[in-house]
């Protein structure tokens, strides 16, 4: 099947493409993932370099009733990618520019640019933008499913920096989508985007880098476990004021040579404004007996690395299998905190084998996420003011992993049990797990799923587009 492949669709495509085979030298390579767990399988792998060849590659797929599905960044871990079987994996990595607009306001990106290529470029022409934090991970699939990250708070999600997208249909037709073009696909594609097709290239919001404020202010505490309550309920007195420009970052983790028996708490105060200004801000902090602090400047790729999260960081690395559990809250529920820091200590010394494994905390500013219009787009959880994940990652072993599945299912219920609202479960879709309630992903809202199901009958009749957290 995969020398069939090779043949029949390298004649329809440029001699700039490649196409790999399992005995390829660069197979390998090029289908491993950030999990591997639940992984697709590949029969062949297309590299493609121009809209045409995806559009080529997308109906060459369908004509053989082949399954099909897009690689960037190869983050993408939920549980439908693992239906995906004997498919042929279009890669993006080669279209990966990004080009400024004269005007500066711009840029158009590649739909298989990495977070750390668009970071890179921006920043060299003075230039920046929301992205997530993770340097490895592809633009596209986040934005496609709203794409938090450190500017939200002064510029909206990165969904909202899109004024219009090339969207390669799964029919393999292209349509431009954007408030005038296809305004309802464009819609869907800032939420819900993975289900209705592959983003060929971006038209993107770009803003200036302040030269006043040409670095970010961080200052990073490490906590012990008992100083939980009163850093937590810090956090809680903080959020009530926190400025666009402040974000609170914190890690339940264990670090063998801090405290080679319990977690500790890494908390980080990350700031877009003057020095001064956020060393009062982070003040009060100081106020609570840390075991350490780091106090500095930073550009956002050393800040990438400052967090664990550049490329060669744990939070990003390839090959282990990792499984996330997402909730969103409005507030922490100091005393399930505590739980929750106690059951992940258990759950370590009794399961050794996810030792290596973290929580995460991610309290972003809100202030120009909430100011837009919630029904503007199909990402439903603008009105949550903090993430919170566990990343359960630990070396591949099916003897492992029905007691990791349990201790992630098991730390997101004891939050959404004190939540404020314990019977309705907010999952950000780019950290879903996969078997989430379609509402608990995509809105409580009737209107939502229903309207997002009318657009897929619409636009992908056929469910070709169905291996990440599908609609139907």
């Amino acid at each position: 099947m995969t020398l069939q492949i090779a043949a029949e669709l390298k004649s329809r495509l440029s001699p700039s493409a490649a196409i790999f085979s399992p005995h390829d030298e660069e197979f390998p390579g090029l289908i491993s993932r950030w999990r591997e767990y639940h992984a697709p399988t590949v029969a062949a792998v297309v590299q493609v370099v121009t809209e045409s060849e995806i559009q080529e590659a997308v109906r060459y797929a369908n004509e053989n009733n082949v399954a099909f599905f897009g690689r960037a960044g190869g983050h993408g871990a939920t549980e439908a990618m693992a239906l995906a079987q004997n498919a042929l994996q279009i890669d993006f990595r080669k279209i990966n520019y990004v080009n400024i607009a004269e005007d500066g306001k711009t840029a158009k990106i590649g739909g298989g640019a990495t977070v750390k290529q668009v970071v890179d470029a921006l920043s060299e022409a003075g230039k920046r933008t929301v992205t997530g934090i993770c340097e490895s991970v592809g633009i596209s699939a986040p934005v496609l499913g709203g794409g938090h990250g450190w500017l939200q708070g002064e510029y909206g999600l990165a969904a909202d920096q899109v004024i219009s997208a090339r969207l390669i249909l799964p029919s393999g037709d292209v349509v431009t989508v954007s408030e005038d073009s296809n305004p309802d696909l464009f819609w869907a594609i800032r939420g819900a985007g993975h289900n209705f097709g592959f983003i060929a290239e971006w038209t993107y919001r770009i803003y200036d880098v302040n030269p006043q404020v040409p670095k970010w202010s961080y200052e990073i505490f490490v906590f012990s476990g008992d100083k939980l309550e009163a850093l937590y309920t810090l956090h809680n007195e903080m959020q009530k004021s926190q400025p666009a420009h402040a974000i609170h970052w914190s890690y339940i983790i264990r670090v063998p040579p801090v405290n080679p028996d319990h977690p500790i708490i890494w908390y980080g105060i990350i700031y877009d404004g003057p020095e001064a200004e956020a060393r009062e801000y982070a003040k009060p902090l100081h106020d609570i007996e840390a075991m350490s602090t780091q106090v500095g400047l930073a550009t956002t790729q050393e800040l990438a690395a400052l967090t664990f999260q550049d490329v060669d960081g744990p939070g990003c690395a390839y090959g282990l299998t990792s499984l996330r559990y997402p909730i969103g809250l409005k507030t922490f529920n100091v005393p399930a905190v505590r739980k929750v820091f106690e059951f992940i200590d258990k759950s370590f010394q009794e399961i050794p084998e996810i030792a290596g494994s973290f929580f995460l905390l991610e309290g972003y500013s809100t202030q120009a996420v909430q100011a837009v219009d919630e029904k503007s787009t199909a990402f439903p959880h603008r009105s949550d003011e903090i993430l919170v994940t566990s990343y359960v990652q630990y070396k591949p072993d099916p003897r492992i992993d029905p007691l990791a599945d349990k201790y992630g299912r098991g730390l997101r219920q004891i939050l959404l049990d004190a939540s404020d609202d314990p019977e309705h479960l907010r999952a950000y879709v780019n950290y879903a797990h996969g078997d989430e309630d379609l509402r608990e992903v995509y809105g409580w809202e009737d209107w939502r799923l229903q309207k997002l199901r009318e657009l897929k009958a619409q636009w992908d009749p056929e469910n070709k587009m169905r291996y990440y957290v599908p609609i139907v």
